[in-house]
């Protein structure tokens, strides 16, 4: 009986550790996705802040995968910031950047998922 319930604790204690490792997240670190959210919070103060939105429109480039279709929807929101700071629209290039940052939070989320 001692052996049995001795097994049955190992089996247990192998099956919970197998199953910590299948519940984390592939993509956990998404370092492209990251630092393109710092360039673009950078870029809302900076005194040039194209410098920053091609940063972080270049991140976005490089990032894997598509997540969900956020990251698409991410660097046509920066081309629009790109452009508002071109024009010196302060106003709609923060905009485009809130909505660029919200895109790229959500992508992060779709790729746990």
């Amino acid at each position: 009986m001692k052996t049995n319930l001795k097994s049955l604790l190992i089996a247990l204690s192998a099956f919970a550790l197998c199953g910590t490792a299948i519940a984390r997240p592939v993509h956990h670190e998404q370092p492209e996705m990251n630092q393109a959210i710092t360039q673009l919070e950078e870029a809302r103060h900076a005194r040039h802040p194209i410098e920053h939105l091609e940063r972080a429109k270049n991140d976005l480039q490089d990032a894997k995968h598509n997540k969900g279709g956020e990251r698409v929807e991410a660097i046509r929101h920066v081309n629009e910031a790109i452009e508002a700071a071109r024009h010196h629209n302060h106003k709609a290039m923060e905009g485009h950047i809130d909505a660029a940052i919200r895109d790229v939070r959500e992508g992060k989320h779709a790729a746990r998922r």
